[in-house]
Parts: structure tokens; sequence; C-alpha cells
């Protein structure tokens, strides 16, 4: 797979999508739509994603041929014994930049964006250079690679704890005595092939602070790998704090995939940022947990603006404003705070940037939601070139000079969730949290 120039991917996905998606109207936009012989039950195709192995081989080929600009690392090792790879790109002198994708399983197209962009940075060309000489990249390109294998949402390992631990905190936040020691974790998910399975939702396990985590905090009187308060039990968690811990990148990108939303024409501003009528291509939040620095929140609102900006000159994007919480353990959050420490401790420049990045399309669930591998060009080129546009003008100073409030006039909110128009099918309900415990930060 070969990374083509900005100006190519443009002129390709554009002739080829707009005209399809723009005659649509928001009850029934245009796809991608996973057609009823391709359902819940094993049939949708997801051949165009790589596997673990051929993202080895992919990752691998690029290191060997990069001349040294590209050093293939393992930052964990998952329940399934697969590596956790992150490509580091650059001179770790540099100021640092870090971006990771498929925390859930079922979630693909930025892992197979982040192969383009590592490709592109390792071929030595100017524009690779220009990033180079000023940043040190960092992109785990797959954080689940046992749960893209199912695929499902959460992890590889199957003996997590049931949950949720929140179930234990009385209305005013503080721990209830007579809920606690249930052995709950923080929102894990069923196991797609055996409900009566549970494993980890990665994205939940970022706690800036393990031994804080709603899981310890409600399990004082529990031990074992699961509740130990020393050790966070996901290790690809760990593995992506750790690489933060280490490098301190300036911010943090987190790819996800959502369901599917359309543009409501309805009171829009009197501006160029919607186009109504068309189907919701990806979203996104920076942070909103209120311990948050707002330096952070600012810096976090510029990359989003870059984001923004970028997709308004696609043809095949539609950007809107992710809902979601403040929950501190979610990667949206927790490099946030992270940040804000670091800033409290007296690090000064731009810090604290951290932004979630949601792109149409999961791949495991309900028919009415999922779009198994249709479009995947289109899809994967939101976080290719989103991604890529927050790299460049963070290595040309250009992302500093945009003004954090004007998110609000560019960034509205996702409108309600639509569902596939093809099934017969009205019975599913949205693909969330199960069982009604709401997840009020459902990032993915």
């Amino acid at each position: 797979m070969r990374y083509v120039s900005t100006a190519v991917v443009l002129m390709v996905m554009a002739f080829g999508l707009v005209t399809a998606a723009s005659a649509q109207t928001a009850t029934n936009p245009g796809g991608p739509w996973v057609p009823p012989a391709q359902d819940e039950f094993g049939n949708v195709s997801l051949e165009a994603y790589r596997t673990y192995d051929e993202l080895t081989a992919a990752l691998t080929k690029i290191e060997k041929n990069s001349k040294g600009s590209v050093n293939l690392e393992s930052i964990a090792t998952s329940a399934g014994g697969r590596d956790v790879w992150a490509a580091l790109i650059g001179d770790p002198t540099n100021p640092a930049v870090m971006v990771i994708n498929q925390q859930h399983g079922d979630e693909p197209h930025g892992a197979e964006a982040s192969v383009d962009i590592i490709k592109a940075l390792s071929t030595g060309s100017a524009q690779a250079n220009a990033v180079l000489d000023e940043l040190f990249v960092i992109i785990v390109p797959r954080m689940n690679p046992d749960g893209a294998e199912f695929p499902d949402r959460g992890n590889g390992d199957l003996t997590a704890p049931v949950r949720n631990s929140r179930s234990c905190f009385d209305t005013d936040g503080n721990v209830d005595p007579t809920e606690t020691d249930r052995g709950r974790g923080v929102f894990t998910d069923r196991f797609v092939n055996d409900r009566n399975l549970w494993h980890y939702d990665i994205n939940r396990y970022h706690w800036p602070e393990w031994s804080q985590s709603w899981q310890i905090q409600c399990n004082p009187g529990l031990s074992g790998v699961h509740f130990d308060p020393n050790q966070n039990p996901v290790p690809e968690a760990v593995g992506a704090l750790e690489t933060y811990a280490e490098y301190q990148p300036i911010w943090v990108i987190d790819v996800h995939n959502q369901g599917p939303s359309a543009v409501d024409e309805d009171e829009r501003p009197a501006n160029k940022a919607f186009r109504p009528n068309r189907l919701v291509t990806g979203s996104i939040l920076w942070p909103t947990n209120a311990d948050v620095d707002s330096a952070a929140i600012d810096l976090s609102k510029q990359m989003s603006l870059i984001m923004k900006k970028r997709s308004m000159e696609l043809g095949f994007a539609e950007i809107t404003r992710y809902v979601g919480g403040d929950f501190p353990g979610i990667a949206r959050n927790a490099y946030g705070l992270m940040g804000t420490k670091r800033i409290e401790n007296g690090e000064t420049g731009p810090v604290g940037g951290s932004v979630l990045l949601e792109v149409l399309g999961q791949t495991e669930g309900s028919i009415n939601f999922d779009v198994g591998q249709k479009s995947i060009g289109k899809l994967k080129g939101v976080p290719r070139e989103l991604v890529w546009a927050v790299i460049e003008a963070t290595a040309d100073g250009s992302l500093y000079a945009e003004v954090p409030d004007e998110v609000d006039d560019l960034l509205l909110a996702n409108d309600p969730n639509i569902r596939n128009p093809l099934p017969d099918n009205t019975d599913n309900k949205p693909a969330s949290d199960e069982e009604g415990e709401e997840d009020n930060s459902p990032e993915g």
C-alpha cells in the first residue's frame, strides 16, 4: 500500500465519492452501509484490513527500508502473546508527538491509515524531512492486536471482572461501603463469542494514577492481578502510559470509530463548516475533565481546528464535535490530565494536547451500525488526512496560530445517530454500552 500526496488523495476521493453522498437526505444518507447479506452472524467481509501478521510484516518492511529513520518497538505484549508495536520515527531529542490507534479491536481505520503515515515519514522526501527536522513522531498503529483478530471491542484477557465499579459510588461521589468488594471492573465488556466472559476495554484504563481508579477504590478488600493497586492489569494501556512517560509528547491523538449519524440542516451556522444532509464521517473532542489545565485544553482545541479545517478542504469528510464526558481514565482526558501535571510542575511551551478522533465504521456488532470493509479507502482517508495535517502544522508552527474559541463556530455536536436503512430491522439498540449502564464517555 503506497502513500500518495495530499493532492492526489483529494482528487481521487473527491471525484469518486462526493457526488453520490451530496444527493442524499439526512433520513437516508449515502453509505457505506452493510447490506443484509453481510450481517452480525459472521458474514461481514474484513479481508481489506490487515491481520496481525500482515501488519507486523508491513511495519517491519517499512523499518527495513527507512535507512534508520523508523524504529519498530514492542511497547506491550497482549494476553494472546501479540506485540503492541510502536513506530518511533525521527530524532528522539526533538519534541515528541504521539498517535494511538485501534484501542478497540473492531475499529480498524486508524490502524490502516497509520501505516500510510509511517511509510510517508520514512521516505526521506522533502515533506517528511520538514516534519522530522522538528518532531519525533510516535505512532502505535494497533493498541489492541487480540481484539482485532476476533474482531471485538475488548482485549484478549477473558478473565476480566464484570462491569462496572462506578456502581459503588453514591450521588455525592463517595464510595458506598455496602457496595464495595464485589469484584467489578471499570467498564469491561462482554466477549462477543461467549457472553459469559468479560474482557478489558483498553480505553478505560489510562488512569494517570492506577491506585485511584474506580476498580481499586471500589474493591479495597480484594487482591490478585485484577485488583492490585500497584499494577494496572491492562498491559496495552500500560504500554501507552509508559511510552508517554518516557518521551513526554506535546500532544496525543487517539483514533477510534463510531456509529453513523447525519448532518442535520436545522440550526446550523451560516458558514461552510457543515454540509447538510450528508453522512458524518468523523467527530472530534478535546479533554472535558474539569481538572485539565486551560492551556492543555486550548492546545487540544487548536489541534481540533487544524483537523476540522483540513476536512473542509476534502470532499469526502464531514466532521462534527463528539459528545463525551469527563471520565478520567479514558485516553482523551487522561493525557490531558498528565499534561496538566507537567504544566503544574513548571513545564513551559505547548504541552497537554489530547484529541479524540472518531471515524465512521465499526466491524463487529449490529448490522444497523457497522460497515464491515465498505468504503475502506474513503474512511481510512479521514484519519490519514486529519492526523497528517496536525503533524505538519505542529512541525511548521502554524498549529499555534489557531484561535481556540473558533471551535464554537466550526465544531458543533454530533447529530442523533441513524440506522442502516437497508435491513428491515428496527429492534437493535445503539451500539453502546450494554445493559443500560451507559458510560458517560463512550469513545469508540
